[in-house]
């Protein structure tokens, strides 16, 4: 036996010897040429074969290999692949890659293509770019960073929404957004709720806001038709591809990455108020008059309010005859009903800075990391708490992030996304139900904040400069609520399988996904609200959507020099909905504004299903890396519409030459890569059909008021046709997309140029179309008209420095799209967007999309203002004598702009990056409620303070001479009240100014510490909207009413946008 032992243990020793002597070890260190830092999980193999190992954290491997192992790869994702010898501590540098011709794009269905084999304009955001100024939007961090696509935001209120739209709208009043996919499953991105005309309520945010941009790895934009074809019904306006972090670049130990961010932040704009005018209105006879229960500032001067004979201190009146004279002082009554003194020096208040507080956000999120042999996962934590600008607004959302994938065997991979998102927030309402109409509105002689907003024996009588049926804002902060709660869950789980098969590789994938949330809202107003009794509205949508995908790939090298690539697949797309609404109105006494405690009482449900089946396919071929043509067909089985006409086929070609593969090309020291495109789809987009139907009727008693009358009345219920009819031969919109385009590159793509011009053609616009009142409904939900997009955009890249230790880039986006309207049906000229009956936003026939609609100035047949020129009127002084005239109603503004352009750059030294973006909208118009109010109607803006220097109106009179007449001065002291108040305020076109501005968009400083053990620490310092340039007076353009079409395009005591500063640290570890 111990013969046995000894001689096994020979053989042992021997075996370990004789392999000890047929290997070695290969060492060395991965770093960046860019920065000079350990590139982390870099792949190093032995060449020709699969052994291999990882870099760690310090960018260093360590590789047992063969004696005879003379070279080593080296690549990692986004760099060039290296050869080096397989010596011992070896230091290796990567330099970047050819982006154009390395680089790997996630497209639709996510199927991955080599960026120079698309046929088609794509462009993406990296994940640490969307961070640098944190924001807590996706929508908002992507401003100036991309072409052909335009960001609206509605204000920079927490939660707030925002519009993406991708080369112009192609629908008059549906949806013109995105659709969203998260990790291969496509997800709901927009609000349940629209805010309808937009002239009253709260905005509703947009289910992107689930998302935490601390999160993504990297987003793709679809641009074209043909790029997010294969998508069919629901990608008519593009899509926006996200993917997530994941575990596949963390070879070796798990990594786990912090992050925080806290900013600060403030209004970004304020209006520059008139300090010398009181609350009035001038009195014709001479002189004016002081009235403290005013809105307007067109009274007697500030420093002569002791004087006023009603109120003043120095004047014999009720007041000084009660409390006796009191001088240089005057009565204030909502400060004796506040039980304050009521007697006072005149002075002026900052109200809008008194209102407006110090907004904070604090952006944390946790990163666990890793990848094995098998198996790689991603595990994410997320905490977002924002408080807003106004007091009682906040955001609080919490989200969680699970991504794994795993070879089963070797044939087998599965994986799955996981992801839940929790939000809370609170909100303010805009438009005539704005918390802030009673903040820019206020006069500067009355002290908002410094005069209680209640009386001291009634919580429920309030106080304010003005009648109470607009709310004083502190009142309403303390007592109304605005809210909507989400819970949200959305991923997807897949399973690949690889059979063996003699010729190409087949590629079988399932993929099974939900997205379910469910929404709750409530609006409160409390008891004596805008004095009224007070109301409550809960609201609320369930939301479940399951998608099914099943796929199979086929790759097979037909010959040496041609490629083919075959993609089949099926798409379900099965969606379950339910929404509820709980109304009451006129609370039997305050301090419970709850439903039960409402007098009328009213509650709906309605619960609905579609379902989309969809077959499709794609079809690659490649010959010499050079030329890349790509077809694709969908058909779509959509049961939202009627039936009979459900199933739609779309197409798309694509093609892609690539004239750095020729041979006269090829290693050119100028031309380092250049590529033709081109391409051609169609896709539509379904509209909602229903069978006609009968309702319960409702009737508004106007916009403070509420609903006089609910149903039921004692007991019984009335039901009416319902207004709109629906047509049953209904069928989808269609767009067809021609878009063409070339991306060159120069001297080692230190210089890139991309163009693409674009047309698309949308017909049967599916849109509610009015009716005359005699056939008993409002309107017909039917095709008609068209409208038309060309875009131009243009991308310019440069990296004019690029060195070890110094790298600067940047990069400029250009858009230019021109979307008109074509077409509407029989007998219709414009459609009714949102708004007031004047003004009010359309979409007009032979117009750019959209326009604004109302009093237009009176106009000779030259297009120039007229003025009344008729001195007396009745034989009475004409007060309007010498100034403009309102006329007809008419297209009085056009929103869109005349192009964007935005730009990046970035510097880095070292270790230390500092980077900027800028963003440039040129053109447009908007309508400005707020602004037309106080420079117009209440008498408060700067501009109005002058009321002493005569003027002379620049228009013509009726006999074509240019106007002559002088007004204002001494003896004609009710000129800028008859000018400003009750003629340019009474003309909708005064309101609509141009909205052209420049905005440093994003500004941020990093620094990345010396590493500390095995803490990579990196700190930095941001700001957003720092600077403003703008032709808009006194606000900041990018706040509007509408989370619809007519966003950006109406304003009216709009919560307003804010300018952030702050600090983040990374730790990575």
């Amino acid at each position: 036996m111990r013969k046995l032992k000894l001689f096994f243990t020979c053989l042992l020793m021997v075996s370990i010897s004789l392999v000890s002597a047929q290997t070695k070890t290969a060492s060395g260190r991965v770093i960046s040429s860019e920065d000079g830092q350990p590139v982390i999980g870099a792949g190093v193999y032995v060449k020709g074969s699969n052994q291999g190992a990882s870099t760690d954290m310090n960018g260093q491997y360590s590789i047992s290999v063969p004696v005879s192992t003379q070279t080593l790869v080296v690549s990692y994702v986004g760099m060039k692949t290296v050869e080096v010898s397989a010596g011992q501590n070896v230091t290796v540098t990567l330099d970047p890659a050819d982006s154009e011709l390395s680089e790997i794009v996630v497209t639709a269905m996510n199927m991955r293509r080599e960026r120079k084999a698309l046929g088609y304009a794509v462009q993406d955001v990296k994940g640490e770019d969307l961070v640098k100024a944190g924001s807590s939007s996706i929508a908002t961090s992507l401003q100036g960073k991309l072409s052909g696509v335009e960001i609206k935001p509605s204000s920079g209120m927490p939660g707030a929404s925002a519009q993406i739209v991708i080369r112009g709208a192609r629908s008059f009043s549906g949806n013109n957004t995105p659709l969203y996919v998260v990790d291969g499953m496509p997800i709901a991105s927009v609000s349940d709720y629209s805010t309808g005309n937009s002239v009253t309520g709260t905005d509703f945010s947009n289910r992107a806001i689930d998302i935490d941009p601390n999160e993504i790895e990297s987003i793709n934009i679809l641009k074209g038709q043909a790029a997010a074809a294969l998508y069919g019904i629901r990608a008519s306006n593009g899509v926006v591809i996200i993917t997530t972090k994941n575990g596949k670049n963390a070879k070796g130990k798990p990594v786990i990455s912090v992050t925080t961010s806290l900013s600060t932040d403030r209004i970004s704009r304020t209006p520059e108020y008139q300090t010398t005018w009181a609350q009035g209105t001038p009195v014709a006879a001479g002189g004016y008059s002081f009235n403290p229960n005013s809105s307007t500032a067109w009274g007697p001067k500030i420093v002569d309010l002791p004087k006023d004979p009603t109120y003043g201190g120095e004047t014999t009146n009720t007041y000084t005859t009660a409390d006796g004279a009191k001088s240089g002082m005057y009565y204030v009554p909502q400060r004796k009903t506040g039980g304050l003194d009521p007697w006072v020096s005149p002075q002026t208040f900052d109200n809008v800075g008194a209102f407006f507080k110090a907004g904070t956000t604090l952006n944390t999120s946790l990163n666990i990391s890793q990848s094995t042999d098998r198996t790689n996962y991603s595990f994410g934590l997320g905490n977002t708490t924002q408080k807003g600008i106004i007091p009682g607004t906040q955001m609080d959302r919490i989200t969680a992030k699970a991504v794994a994938e795993t070879q089963l065997a070797k044939n087998w991979k599965t994986g799955f996304s996981a992801n839940y998102s929790q939000n809370y927030i609170l909100k303010a309402p805009g438009a005539n139900d704005g918390l802030v109409a009673t903040v820019f509105a206020a006069p500067t002689n009355y002290d908002l904040a410094g005069i209680p907003f209640a009386s001291p024996t009634d919580p429920y009588q309030q106080i304010l400069y003005r009648a109470t049926n607009f709310n004083n804002p502190f009142w309403a902060v303390e007592n109304n609520k605005f809210d909507e709660k989400t819970n949200r869950f959305f991923g997807n789980a897949f399973l690949e399988y690889i059979p063996q098969i003699s010729v190409g590789q087949l590629v079988l994938r399932y993929q099974l996904g939900s997205d379910a949330y469910s929404t709750h809202m409530q609006d409160i107003h409390e008891y004596k609200s805008k004095n009224t009794d007070g109301s409550i509205v809960n609201r609320g949508v369930t939301t479940n959507i399951v998608n099914s995908l099943l796929t199979a790939t086929y790759d097979i090298n037909l010959t040496d020099d041609l490629k083919m690539n075959v993609v089949v697949g099926n798409e379900i797309n099965h969606e379950n909905n339910k929404f509820y609404s709980q109304s009451g109105q006129n609370f039997n006494f305050g301090g419970w504004a709850h439903i039960s405690n409402a007098k009328i009482k009213d509650a709906s449900e309605s619960k609905f299903q579609d379902r989309t089946v969809g077959a499709f396919g794609n079809l690659l071929l490649s010959y010499k890396d050079m030329l890349y043509l790509n077809l694709t067909g969908r058909r779509d089985v959509v049961s939202s519409m009627p039936r009979g006409n459900r199933s739609f086929f779309y197409p798309s070609a694509s093609l892609g030459f690539v004239l750095t593969e020729l041979d006269a090309l090829k290693q050119n020291d100028i031309l380092s890569f250049a590529k033709l495109r081109a391409s051609y789809a169609e896709v539509g987009q379904a509209g909602r059909y229903y069978d006609n139907y009968y309702t319960i009727p409702g009737y508004s008693g106007g916009f403070w008021t509420g609903s006089p009358i609910v149903y039921p009345i004692d007991g019984v219920t009335s039901y009416i046709p319902y207004s709109v009819q629906f047509d049953p031969n209904l069928k989808p919109q269609n767009t067809i997309s021609y878009e063409i385009g070339a991306d060159l590159r120069f001297f080692d793509s230190r210089l890139g140029i991309d163009y693409t011009f674009s047309r698309q053609n949308v017909k049967d616009q599916i849109f509610a179309v009015p009716l005359a009142g005699s056939t008993g409904a409002s309107d017909r939900l039917m095709n008609g008209g068209a409208i038309h997009t060309n875009a131009h955009e243009l991308i310019l890249t440069a990296n004019p420095i690029r060195q070890k230790d110094f790298d600067w880039n940047l990069s400029v986006n250009f858009t230019k799209m021109d979307n008109y309207v074509d077409e509407l049906a029989d007998g219709v000229e414009s459609i009714f967007l949102g708004g007031f009956v004047t003004p009010q936003v359309r979409a007009g026939k032979g117009d750019k999309f959209p326009v604004i609609y109302g009093t237009q100035f009176a106009r000779d047949d030259q297009g120039r203002i007229l003025v009344d020129d008729e001195e007396f009127v009745n034989g009475k002084k004409n007060p309007y004598y010498g100034l403009p005239m309102p006329g007809e109603p008419g297209v009085i503004g056009k929103v869109a702009p005349d192009f964007l352009l935005g730009g990046s750059t970035t510097f880095r030294y070292k270790a230390a990056t500092l980077s900027a973006t800028f963003d440039w909208k040129k053109g447009g118009q908007m309508y400005h409620g707020t602004n037309g109010l106080l420079s117009y109607t209440y008498g408060l803006a700067k501009s109005t303070e002058d009321r002493t220097t005569p003027f002379t109106y620049p228009g013509f009179k009726s006999d074509g001479k240019a106007n002559d007449i002088v007004r204002g001065g001494e003896s004609d002291h009710t000129a800028y009240y008859y000018y400003y108040a009750n003629t340019l305020g009474s003309i909708d076109e005064a309101f609509v100014f141009n909205n052209s501005f420049v905005k440093l968009r994003e500004l941020s400083l990093s620094y990345r510490l010396p590493k500390l053990d095995i803490f990579n620490i990196t700190v930095s310092a941001f700001a957003r909207n720092l600077l403003l340039w703008t032709n808009l007076p006194n606000f900041d353009p990018e706040a509007s009413q509408g989370n619809n079409n007519m966003g950006g395009a109406f304003e009216r005591f709009t919560t307003p946008q804010a300018t952030s500063m702050g600090m983040g640290l990374n730790i990575v570890f």
